[in-house]
């Protein structure tokens, strides 16, 4: 069954609006920032540093370090950012700084938002394209864009205010371009240009595009290598070799970057015992599996591994005893769909939605082909109206039951209790993800201790072994050599004496006070009162426990200060 042309033109506007609309209703909830959000707007922005050892820093020095002022459309100020940090290449960070050019001095989630808006629709057009060419029928290619659009998945990407939703738009990009060179009979130049442009902002936009990209091209190579289309193979492996040593003439530090930054395969050396890697890659591919669950299977695991055990066991009795081929454009989305998916989750540094979501189109789209293959075969055709129905409760009840990652808004900081902060941190620097909070103080102090907690060291031990973990003891060498990525090292920098000289802390009755979960609360906060006018406290707000979650990654995406936060007054 298929539909006309014009009709499914229509729908896919259609699912457009109401995915895109969904995803508006999420951000205007949106009160809280993960702190890579917030690291995103400095980045791409500003050169503004804050005073992070005692100084006080007033709600413009927030905004100057989160927005545009004299660096406006200043790309070489984004440039030198990315370098310094060494985590990620500078084309998106160019996109925000361009858009926030436009708004100088202004911060809103809503710039970043836009951009993402504009990224999604454009994927969702190519992921319909990419179905249509895949089966040649333009209705399964509507369901199949309508089980992502529609999904946890596509939303979550949406309002993540970091690079992955222009990440997934040159993904599918890269994986139609590929889709239009396999079907040409003829080497066709415009191909080759959006090729190449594809692979030279996909790269410098994120890493992880490299590995779907790589995953999209071995299909090719295999089935033209097998087509003796040997001509268009080399310009295809030509044209991406270029692009590729362009981006890294453009920004060389990307082999740095990804061999030895704090996101890349440096990442990986860590001193532990063999069997706490064993049991944490174990724990860890169960975590991405519950990810996976809760972005496209209504939260259910066991729906999951339903769907997972029907798309192998009907493909296992399609090829051994029908006889029936898997259609080789099928392997242009379950390669780089399913490999991607599970190199990300073992190679991620943290157990994060936002690295594989590049892959997560493919496995929707890989998931409904396969639902409506078996049910046509089972059911000779008749009442195909099921699949769309089908497609659509999951995707209702995943909206109407499972909140997207990123959204927060459990918090009352928003609301301060004084006009005065003073912020209690580590060398972790965890005030990065509080900024937010405090544009809202007269004034804010920051200050760092060495008085690090023992106790949070014993929760972790806990948390882990709960799940399954074999730590043997050594899980703080765990997280700082693996959760750090190898990168951190607490030294024995303290700033917190400075709050017992500050003439201005001395003035004040009263003061709002967050204490990092990662610092020891009982000698900071006997410290302070021991050593200021400020005797006694009482309880804003406590952090979340690491036992009310199952993935060490929820606790991340859904804790908004890292901190318990306090009133302290005379």
């Amino acid at each position: 069954m298929n539909i006309s042309n014009r009709a499914s033109r229509i729908v896919v506007a259609v699912i457009i609006i109401i995915s895109l609309a969904i995803s508006v209703f999420y951000i205007g909830m949106k009160q809280g920032y993960h702190e890579d959000e917030l690291l995103a707007y400095n980045l791409a922005n500003s050169s503004k540093q804050l005073n992070t050892d005692g100084g006080w820093n007033s709600p413009e020095d927030f905004s100057e370090y989160l927005t545009t002022g004299e660096h406006r459309f200043d790309y070489d100020n984004a440039y030198k950012n990315q370098v310094i940090d060494a985590s990620h290449p500078p084309f998106w960070y160019f996109l925000v700084h361009t858009v926030c050019s436009f708004f100088p001095g202004v911060f809103s989630k809503y710039l970043i938002f836009g951009i993402n808006i504009v990224m999604m629709t454009c994927s969702l057009i190519l992921l319909y394209l990419i179905g249509k060419r895949v089966t040649n029928n333009n209705l399964y290619a509507l369901i199949a864009l309508g089980g992502y659009a529609l999904s946890i998945a596509c939303i979550t990407t949406t309002v993540y205010l970091r690079m992955y939703a222009t990440l997934v738009f040159f993904a599918l990009a890269f994986l139609y371009v590929t889709l239009r060179i396999y079907d040409s009979e003829k080497i066709r130049i415009p191909d080759f240009i959006l090729m190449f442009l594809t692979v030279f902002f996909g790269t410098l936009t994120q890493y992880y595009f490299l590995v779907f990209a790589g995953l999209s091209g071995f299909v090719f190579f295999i089935f033209s290598i097998k087509d003796k289309k040997i001509a268009r193979l080399i310009t295809y492996i030509l044209t991406a070799a270029v692009a590729f040593g362009c981006a890294f003439a453009f920004y060389p530090y990307i082999i740095e970057n990804l061999f030895g930054g704090n996101r890349g395969l440096g990442s990986l050396s860590i001193n532990i015992d063999t069997i706490t890697i064993v049991t944490y890659v174990a724990y860890k591919l169960m975590t991405y599996f519950e990810i996976l669950a809760k972005e496209l299977f209504v939260g259910q695991t066991w729906l999951l591994a339903l769907c997972a055990v029907m798309i192998i066991g009907f493909g296992i009795y399609f090829r051994f005893v029908k006889k029936i081929k898997t259609p080789r454009k099928a392997f242009f989305i379950m390669v780089p769909g399913v490999f991607t998916f599970g190199l990300i989750a073992l190679l991620s540094p943290f157990n994060s939605d936002r690295y594989v979501m590049t892959s997560l189109p493919m496995l929707s789209m890989m998931t409904v082909f396969a639902f409506i293959r078996a049910y046509s075969y089972l059911f000779k055709g008749k009442n195909i109206w099921v699949a769309p129905v089908a497609v659509g409760l999951v995707c209702v009840l995943g909206i109407v039951f499972i909140r997207p990652y990123y959204i927060y808004g459990n918090t009352n900081l928003y609301e301060p209790k004084t006009k005065e902060c003073l912020f209690v941190g580590t060398e972790i620097k965890e005030w990065n993800k509080c900024i937010d909070k405090f544009m809202n103080y007269d004034n804010t102090m920051i200050v760092q201790t060495s008085k690090l907690s023992t106790a949070l060291t014993t929760e972790l031990e806990d948390f882990a072994n709960s799940r399954g973990v074999i730590t043997n003891g050594k899980i703080k060498g765990f997280v700082d050599g693996y959760m750090t990525s190898g990168a951190l090292e607490f030294n024995a920098h303290d700033s917190l004496e400075n709050i017992t000289k500050d003439s201005k802390l001395k003035s004040l009755d009263e003061i709002t006070v967050y204490i990092s979960r990662i610092a020891d609360q009982k000698l900071v906060s006997d410290y302070i009162k021991q050593n200021t006018q400020f005797k006694n406290s009482e309880l804003i707000q406590a952090d979340c426990d690491f036992n009310d979650y199952y993935n060490w990654y929820d606790y991340f995406v859904n804790t908004e200060s890292y901190c318990n936060v306090y009133r302290f007054y005379k």
